[in-house]
């Protein structure tokens, strides 16, 4: 029953960091990307 909870316990906290993780992933690749057609289009 412990194993189980603490289980269920990671999961719930992994959840939310994952998410965090793909939303910064994301929006750093946009910024990126954002910079290098800035770049690109000043040339």
């Amino acid at each position: 029953m412990l194993e189980l909870l603490q289980s269920l316990l990671l999961a719930v906290v992994m959840v939310p960091v994952v998410m965090a993780v793909m939303l910064g992933l994301i929006y750093g690749l946009g910024g990126i990307f954002n910079l290098i057609s800035r770049t690109s289009q000043s040339k």
